[in-house]
């Protein structure tokens, strides 16, 4: 107990790290020219789109005053020079409307220049917590949905002093919870991560993607010292909907994020630890959520062409005159592999609808299918690659690979009132999965007592899986104002059932023949938590952040094949699931049932000490729940308890043209029961506690022509019975993605021509593998590069820009895959082989603001 209290005793007093929210800046507004031979006057209001550079994309109009002054207007406008909106430091797309009011000129006098406007207004920024007009004004903090507000800006050269009018609508961006609380927007990165969503992923400080099981196989996921696999100690949900698979045969809490498309993907948001109340089942490391949207509203057709005969084809409609998190698109990909085995086609399809509410509420509706076939080529034994006996790029066992389809419907709304919020999402996912996979090659099925003779027949094992998931959340957050600061409550609710039928067999080498059951059940697994949230501001430097969550879980697991391996003497045949064992006759099912408890008390706190310096520090405790096979009658904690703490500093200062973000975090994370890769069993396996410490330091610097995002994450982990280190998992992540934007010299057919450019580097540090191996570093370099004209765009995509050969995943263990005279029990390195230098083109048609101009 003292152990615990003292990591409760890490969290500090800190503040409000404020969601900044600024509008764009006029530099420079020119004055429109009253049009000749009009003695009326009149007022147009005009609607500019600006980019995240603060050049003018469009302007629309939206109250015609006639065509010249439309047009006297317009042409003023397009001079008028800005500099960008921005939220948390990082430039951001916005709209803003401006109105013109001409004066009539007094008689017989020459025409004058009519004035700057006196009133701009509407910026819509996405889920923005706000932007403004062009005057520089500091954006309130808004609610959920924000109302129209009145602000009163500086006296600026380009501006009159006078109000302005704000108008934002929106969803906030949530609270932060301290210093492992990444809340990344794309940007101008998206251009690096427009492959497929773990490009994304690897954004987040710490996160590492491999992948030992082929293109549609869920990605192998490196993240505080957790090796998360299958993605098994993360929390995955996109647009709130659980992607993390219960009972899957792969691994409990298997997460496929083949399905998103990366172009609808707005934001990532990583919480590194047990931290938010919000977090539940799976967030053993922490939790990422994908948040779709298309905040450059558009439509677009593309076709993807490079190495090893990958094609895809995209095509996505997001319309203008809807918010953006209305949008539909589709993709169909296929690729040859860089190797043999590697061959895959994959399809998918989202839609969302998200409309109004009342006057400041919103609803969504969002539909996802996907399907996908891939060849897998496996793990290689690294002295056959050295023996020549197979190529780099080859396999052991051609018959590994896989399909997978998924199919999901949610519908979400946020409601807000005079005193809160209210939120409500259902979701109902189908899922299925079948999985071809050999790691150990002719070792595993030797001759047991009582079995009909046979040779060995191979360990190649297929993992069948079929899921029905329903669900909801809901909660009601109420806002106040208490010693003169804002403060909030949040209930909240969230109940999940899985209904599934995970299985396993053995196949005879070279067919699809299966010889054996390993695993066979049906479960009914129901997860439901009650949560209470807390936004405090006790003092003007100070907030808390936290609350308490209560976790209930049931099992009820029927293994269908509860006798499978018990062989009786003199039986002709094997027999699985047999009706006996060796105390008699009985039926081959066997059911148990389980319930567990868990209160999980979690907290942040963030202190300002100097206006760009913050101090920050959190303390939670999780639960994750335990696969089928591990679930015995009455357990009574039928679950793994997680505890966490962390400590550290959070910088933001804003300059004239350029924004600098930054943090340093130490963290600890505790786990009573933990899941290690068994490659005896293909899949992890459950082990003693093991603690992990580290530390984390990230930056992101963003300007009118760049953006970089940097991080280095050192972590430490260990077994508890021993102190040896957890195999697998890297000590050290380093990554650097660096963009650079902006308008080209040139112009053709009087349009311009913009351009970026983009570098990722990514260095993995030594990783410990078992009987004291080491597996050496890795650096990889991709790089990306487009040009915009008109209505088209052409990119570039390399991947391992160097061409280097390194293991993307590796081994230790004993295998057997017919390369020696004899098999033998001494373990040996293998490894799956990343990629070799990939190049990719894409030519994309788009339609939107910029093409119709």
């Amino acid at each position: 107990m003292s152990r615990r209290w003292l990591l409760w005793l890490l969290v500090i007093a800190s503040t409000a790290h404020a969601e900044d929210a600024t509008p764009p800046r006029v530099l420079d507004a020119p004055a429109a020219i009253y049009p000749p031979g009009h003695l009326d006057g009149a007022t147009v209001s005009l609607k500019v789109t600006l980019s995240v550079a603060g050049d003018v994309q469009a302007v629309d109009v939206q109250l015609s005053g006639g065509a010249d002054f439309d047009a006297a207007a317009a042409a003023a406008l397009r001079k008028w020079k800005f500099a960008p909106a921005q939220r948390n430091g990082v430039p951001i797309e916005s709209r803003v409307s401006i109105p013109f009011i001409f004066q009539p000129p007094p008689a017989f006098q020459p025409p004058p220049a009519a004035p700057p406007p006196t009133a701009a207004g509407l910026a819509e920024t996405g889920d923005s917590t706000a932007a403004g007009g062009p005057a520089a004004a500091s954006a309130p903090a808004l609610p959920e949905v924000a109302p129209a507000a009145v602000v009163a800006p500086p006296a600026s050269p380009a501006l009159p002093a006078g109000a302005t009018e704000v108008s934002v609508r929106g969803t906030q961006r949530p609270a932060s919870r301290g210093g492992s609380d990444f809340q990344i927007d794309r940007g101008q990165l998206a251009a690096l991560t427009n492959q497929k969503p773990s490009d994304i992923l690897q954004l987040a400080p710490g996160i590492f993607i491999a992948n030992e099981g082929g293109a549609g196989h869920a990605d192998q996921v490196f993240l505080r010292g957790f090796d998360a696999e299958q993605g098994q100690a993360i929390e995955f949900t996109v647009n709130g909907v659980p992607i993390n698979e219960v009972d899957n045969p792969d691994g409990h809490g298997y997460a496929d994020t083949h399905f998103i498309i990366p172009e609808l993907v707005k934001s990532l948001r990583v919480i590194e630890g047990p931290f938010d109340p919000h977090q539940g089942d799976f967030a053993e490391a922490g939790s990422a959520e994908f948040q779709l949207g298309v905040p450059d509203r558009r439509t677009e057709a593309s076709v993807t062409y490079g190495s090893f005969n990958t094609q895809r084809v995209l095509a996505l409609w997001a319309p203008q005159l809807e918010r953006e998190g209305t949008f539909a698109a589709a993709q169909a990909s296929k690729s040859d592999g860089y190797g043999v085995s590697r061959a895959s086609t994959d399809a998918s399809g989202m839609a969302q609808y998200e409309g109004e509410l009342g006057a400041r509420g919103l609803w969504r509706l969002l539909g996802t299918v996907y399907a996908t076939h891939y060849q897998s080529a496996g793990v290689v034994r690294a002295d056959d690659v050295a023996s020549g006996k197979v190529d780099y790029f080859g396999t052991e066992d051609p018959g590994q690979g896989g399909d997978a389809q998924r199919y999901s419907v949610s519908f979400d709304l946020q409601n807000p009132t005079d005193s809160g919020t209210l939120a409500q999402q259902v979701f109902l996912t189908w899922r299925s999965l079948r999985i071809d996979e050999n790691f150990t090659g002719f070792l595993l099925d030797p001759q047991q007592f009582g079995q009909s003779y046979h040779p060995q027949r191979g360990d190649l094992i297929e993992q069948d899986y079929t899921a029905l998931t329903a669900g909801a959340r809901g909660s009601y957050k109420l806002q106040g104002t208490l010693f003169g600061r804002s403060q909030s409550l949040e209930l909240g609710y969230f109940g999940r059932y899985d209904h599934t039928t995970p299985e396993i067999q053995r196949l005879r080498d070279g067919t699809q023949i299966p010889y054996t059951i390993d695993e066979n059940y049906v479960t009914d697994v129901l997860n439901f938590a009650g949560y209470l949230d807390l936004d405090l501001h006790p003092l003007s430097w100070l907030t808390v952040r936290g609350g308490l969550r209560e976790e209930y879980f049931d099992y009820n697991v029927l293994d269908l094949c509860a006798t499978e391996g018990v062989f009786v003497p003199n039986t002709p045949l094997d027999q699985n699931c047999q009706a006996f064992d060796r105390a008699g006759p009985r039926l081959p099912t066997q059911r148990a049932t389980a319930t567990g408890l868990a209160t999980e008390p979690k907290v942040t706190a963030i202190a300002q000490v100097a206006k760009p310096l913050s101090l920050t520090a959190s303390a939670g405790q999780g639960a994750q729940s335990l696969d089928a096979r591990y679930i015995i009658q009455d357990a009574r904690a039928p679950f793994a308890q997680i505890l966490g703490a962390e400590g550290g500093v959070l910088f933001h200062q804003p300059f004239r043209n350029w924004d600098l973000t930054a943090r340093a975090i130490g963290f600890y994370t505790h786990v009573d029961r933990d899941l290690v890769f068994q490659p005896n069993e293909g899949r992890l396996s459950l082990s003693t506690g093991t603690t992990r410490a580290g530390a984390v330091a990230a930056a992101r610097a963003t300007g009118r022509w760049f953006d970089e995002l940097a991080s280095a994450t050192y972590a430490h982990a260990t077994f508890d019975a021993d102190g040896t280190l957890v195999p697998y998992v890297p000590a050290v992540i380093a990554r650097s993605d660096t963009a650079v934007f902006g308008s080209l010299p040139w112009r053709f057919q009087d349009h311009p021509l913009t351009g970026s450019l983009g570098l990722a580097v990514n260095y993995i540090g030594d990783r410990a593998l078992p009987f004291s191996q080491t597996a050496a570093p890795t650096l990889e370099v991709d790089a990306s590069a487009s040009v915009r004209w008109d209505y088209l765009r052409l990119s570039a995509n390399l991947i391992n820009l160097t061409d280097a050969r390194y293991p993307l995943s590796e081994f230790f263990y004993a295998s057997d895959f017919h390369s020696r005279p004899y098999p033998t029990l001494a373990p040996a390195e293998q490894f799956t082989a990343a990629p070799p230098l990939t190049v990719l083109f894409t030519l994309a048609v788009v339609f939107d603001r910029e093409s119709s101009r």
